[in-house]
């Protein structure tokens, strides 16, 4: 009986994405029509751009999952009017641009994505011209500046290190940091967002240090964080005598990928840099952190937008759904895609004028929406605002805290 629901499950998907395709196939046809000869607003369609072919492709077509998932597509038992409209941005900004332009022309009351970061600046960019609400997914700061047509659902450094650094302040009551970062774009921004969070909210960061991005030796760096002189190779000096680090901070911020934490903190341990709380970001949310000694990592926080073994009851409902219409397990991108579009098709149901600027005020009193990424609000800076999950390694395993 199972397989044969299953079976029928993957017969309706090939069908929906059959008939998408061909949708997508039509409305590149008549696009030129549709630009000249615009639409009355179609109050349940949803225009939705990403990157179904060229590079981002293989993001672009899972993003897409989620997005049908959300529009009912594979609900039998409840009968939808929501439209998808799609168009592939071939992860082109110039072509997500055009996009917008045929999707407003259609008719679609409100367009989700892009994924890529320039492909959203050019889609926004065109939204905002032609005035329809757009929500993009894309982690590109201040785009939502470009507009008051400009929504972003995203999981950004900003609201990493807003999150991760009240944690530590309100539940660990730790008030003096330091900071080891990768000396890259991605590093010096979350080092930066870091030491201004801190000091924004009375506390201090004490010490810093950046390493190159291809290093693996980290001993004059964690030395320097403890507070002892680097030794020079060619002395002889024995390990042994070195003077132990006197760390002047009680947590150290390492916003860096799961691989280079787990090379990094067998070094904090080897120079007896240990009695201090280790902070990360989602780069250390992966079953890849524990591959060393999980004991040097006990007690560690770090956040993410997602984590598949959350207590909330709305995170396994997800999964389960979506292992039931595609039978494999979504991650991070798939999550917030999916509450991009579960937010979208809340407001068009309940959008009572069914014009594109009521679904606009309605999206801004959005308040505390029951996401699988975290409870959602937008603030009329458009830049959605997460209660994220923060995560600790206790008895060797990655546990759900908050």
């Amino acid at each position: 009986m199972c397989e044969r629901i299953s079976g029928l499950i993957k017969r309706w998907r090939n069908v929906a994405l059959t008939l998408l395709i061909f949708f997508l196939f039509l409305s590149g046809l008549a696009g030129d029509c549709l630009a000249t000869e615009p639409q009355s607003v179609q109050r349940y369609a949803i225009g939705c751009i990403l990157p179904l072919s060229g590079r981002n492709a293989a993001y672009g077509n899972r993003a897409l999952d989620a997005v049908l998932l959300a529009a009912g597509v594979f609900n039998a038992s409840k009968e939808t009017q929501i439209r998808i409209l799609i168009e592939d941005s071939q992860s082109e900004s110039a072509v997500a641009g055009a996009a917008v332009g045929k999707l407003a022309a259609a008719g679609v009351t409100c367009i989700l994505g892009p994924l890529g970061s320039q492909e959203a600046v050019e889609a926004a960019k065109e939204a905002q011209r032609l005035k329809i609400p757009i929500l993009t997914l894309t982690q590109r700061e201040e785009i939502t500046g470009i507009g008051d047509h400009v929504f972003r659902n995203f999981l950004t450094a900003a609201m990493q290190v807003r999150t991760v650094v009240h944690y530590a302040q309100a539940e660990l009551g730790l008030r003096r940091f330091a900071v080891l970062y990768p000396d890259d774009p991605y590093g010096n921004e979350m080092a930066h967002l870091f030491r201004e969070e801190v000091r924004r909210k009375g506390g201090e960061v004490r010490k810093e240090k950046s390493y190159k991005t291809d290093q693996t030796d980290f001993a004059e760096e964690i030395l320097a964080l403890g507070g002892v002189a680097p030794v020079n190779p060619g002395t002889g000096v024995a390990m042994e005598i070195l003077p132990k680090p006197t760390p002047d901070f009680d947590a150290l911020f390492i916003p860096d990928s799961h691989d280079r934490v787990a090379m990094i903190v067998p070094q904090l341990a080897y120079y007896n840099l240990t009695r201090t709380r280790l902070l990360g970001t989602s780069g250390w949310d992966s079953p890849g952190l524990l591959k060393i000694d999980p004991k040097q990592l006990e007690g560690a926080v770090f956040v993410d937008g997602f984590f598949a073994d959350s207590f909330r009851p709305e995170v396994n409902d997800f999964i389960e759904n979506f292992y039931t219409a595609y039978e494999r397990e979504p991650g991070t991108m798939e999550a917030l895609v999916y509450d991009a579009a579960d937010m979208t098709v809340r407001v068009l149901v309940e959008n009572r004028g069914g014009t594109r600027d009521a679904f606009r005020k309605s999206l801004l009193q959005l308040n505390r929406y029951p996401g699988v990424t975290g409870r959602t609000s937008f603030p009329p800076t458009r830049d959605a605002e997460k209660d994220l999950f923060v995560l600790m390694v206790k008895d060797g395993k990655i546990v759900q805290v908050k």
